[in-house]
């Protein structure tokens, strides 16, 4: 845990420092992408046109929403600089004025897709049911803009939208008690795990559609095999499951993902509970 808070203030540091000693602001830094503090630029809106010349008719999110919706419909393998370009009636340099690189137009294409987060006005009342109404709000952003899980994570969230989702976990977590590097953990665990079952899910859903199955027919499939090779001198407790028809499939659940995800939640809320408590009465 205080590894992790560890990391994200070297990650600052050195972007900071890399920054300060480039003159052009496009030193590839911590990430690999060109100059992660440059990113933050955009993604803040310090760059979100030339300074000098007539007002332009370009804006960071105007190309970045052109490049969502390619995104959205295609996925990211269509998307290119040259793309955008097309879409929106320019050259491909005139792009380049505003977004110096493909990277960083997906950095600030994640933080526009994602849109702020729905903070309650007021104080906390209910913790537990802000960490579930944060977490299926995260879990639809990935059904609605699925190449965001495509892209490489490959720092802390810098841009303003991502630090409310960001702000939105640890709010909940600290009423419920967590404070300190334990919140941090907490909350960079709900996210990845939400992000992971996403992908999964979105996996998952994909190798369907290529087979042409549904959801349905791959999970009697599977089921299929574990009757076939599952016994209960080798798999024991698996055996049981399958002889109990665990993994049968019920259309109205999909794939199950949502479920697991749901319950895992509710156990780590439970266990959240439970920690502070023991905390508190060891003080």
């Amino acid at each position: 845990m205080v590894y992790l808070i560890h990391s994200f203030r070297m990650y600052v540091k050195t972007t900071v420092i890399r920054w300060r000693m480039t003159t052009d602001r496009t030193t590839t830094g911590y990430s690999g992408r060109q100059g992660p503090l440059s990113s933050a630029e955009l993604l803040w809106g310090a760059r979100d046109r030339p300074s000098r010349g007539p007002k332009p008719k370009l804006t960071i999110d105007r190309i970045a929403r052109a490049a969502i919706a390619i995104a959205d419909a295609e996925g990211l393998d269509a998307l290119s600089m040259q793309r955008v370009a097309k879409e929106l009636g320019f050259s491909t340099m005139s792009l380049y004025r505003y977004v110096p690189s493909k990277e960083q137009l997906l950095d600030v294409m994640i933080d526009i897709g994602c849109g702020p987060a729905p903070i309650p006005a007021g104080p906390c009342t209910d913790w537990r049911a802000e960490i579930e109404d944060w977490v299926r709000r995260i879990w639809t952003m990935y059904q609605e803009h699925p190449w965001v899980l495509r892209v490489q994570i490959n720092g802390p969230p810098v841009g303003p939208n991502q630090l409310s989702w960001f702000e939105a976990a640890l709010r909940p977590l600290s009423q419920a008690g967590l404070g300190g590097a334990d919140l941090v953990a907490v909350a960079t665990f709900l996210l990845g795990t939400t992000r992971e079952l996403a992908r999964i899910s979105l996996d998952m859903a994909q190798a369907r559609e290529q087979a042409g199955v549904s959801v349905t027919q791959a999970g009697s499939g599977f089921a299929a095999v574990l009757r076939d090779h599952v016994d209960a001198t080798r798999y024991p407790t698996l055996a049981g499951l399958v002889a109990d028809e665990l993994f049968e499939p019920v259309e109205a659940q999909g794939d199950g993902i949502d479920f697991d995800l749901h319950f895992g939640i509710q156990r780590l809320l439970d266990g959240i509970e439970s920690y502070v408590d023991t905390g508190r009465a060891n003080r």
